[in-house]
């Protein structure tokens, strides 16, 4: 009885972990600075649809602002000014969106200094936003 007992044990342990978030998969990734760009602000024209790999979608909103961080090799990095983006998986994380030719293509993770690639790219048109 004891060893029936432990095997569905084991049994109900692995259905429960199967039902878990997976980690969000993502590479370290060194954010340089860039200083004809850094300090510039974007916002978006349209709402952008982002999935990520974990399987929670991330919608940006039309007309979010974002200013230049730095670049990572992916392409620019945008900070949102006035909101927080997050991704998902088994933990949430900070992110700031990934841009390059139109897309957004992933997330650069600032706590982990990491890069988070999208398997599809989204498009995501952006305006420079004049200084007051």
């Amino acid at each position: 009885m004891g060893r029936t007992r432990q095997a569905l044990m084991l049994c109900l342990a692995a259905m429960l972990a199967s039902g878990c978030a997976s980690e969000v998969k993502r590479a370290p990734a060194e954010l340089a600075a860039t200083q004809p760009e850094q300090g510039r602000r974007y916002v978006t024209t349209l709402a952008v649809e982002a999935r990520p790999e974990s399987g929670y979608p991330r919608s940006i909103r039309a007309g979010t602002e974002f200013v230049v961080v730095g670049r990572v090799a992916q392409g620019l990095v945008l900070k949102p000014t006035q909101t927080v983006l997050t991704i998902e998986g088994a933990h949430m994380h900070e992110a700031y969106a990934v841009h390059r030719d139109g897309q957004l293509v992933g997330f650069y993770l600032p706590v982990e200094r990491a890069y988070s690639a999208l398997p599809l790219p989204a498009s995501m048109p952006l305006q420079e936003k004049n200084a007051p």
